[in-house]
């Protein structure tokens, strides 16, 4: 009788871990956090982060399909890695949306610096010395200073579809452009003035 007792309980344990099923809504939260820090756009402004993320899911999914080829299944580890997974999501997420944030006053700043260098080369323009063969350099560099008002326009309007690393990028250009124009015009005058001296 005790011999029996002990068979059932036997195949009735055999039975528990051969049946033990993955903790499917741990996996799925942890799944749901990964897309989260997706659509919070994780890929731009915290790629690292989700790296890490996703490495960790890739290595969930590898241990779900070790489990399951497996006749005594242990969902253990598969409870940690699916623990740890939302941990790292969660985090790509706050990341992303901080250096979202950051990336947001960034390009702000730099379409402010951009747009006081455009103002300062078109007067500087006004100062360029004006005689024999100056008319072409005024020309190429009158439309260096549109072509960097035209990239600060083009980082305001990045800035609406919130494209802010592209306008940081953008203002940047702008900004470089201007203060060659301002620099040039610097040197045209001090050329000018040495001219001058030497007569």
């Amino acid at each position: 009788m005790r011999k029996i007792l002990v068979s059932l309980l036997v195949l009735a344990l055999l039975g528990l871990v051969a049946c033990a099923k993955p903790p499917q809504p741990l996996i799925d939260g942890a799944k749901a956090a990964l897309e989260g820090a997706k659509a919070a756009e994780a890929s731009t402004y915290a790629p690292e982060a989700l790296k890490q993320a996703t490495d960790k899911a890739a290595a969930l999914d590898q241990e779900l399909a070790v489990q399951n080829d497996k006749f005594f299944k242990s969902y253990k580890l598969t409870e940690q890695l699916a623990n740890e997974l939302k941990q790292l999501a969660d985090k790509a997420k706050a990341d992303a949306v901080a250096g979202k944030e950051q990336a947001k006053k960034d390009a702000e700043a730099a379409i402010t610096a951009a747009e006081g260098a455009v103002a300062t080369a078109r007067e500087d323009l006004k100062k360029a010395p004006k005689g024999k063969g100056s008319t072409a350099d005024l020309a190429a560099m009158t439309g260096d200073v549109d072509a960097a008002q035209a990239n600060v326009d083009a980082a305001k309007a990045d800035m609406t579809s919130e494209k802010f690393l592209d306008a940081k990028t953008k203002a940047d250009n702008a900004k470089a452009g201007a203060e060659k124009v301002s620099a040039d015009v610097a040197a045209a005058i001090e050329m000018k003035k040495g001219g001058k001296k030497g007569k």
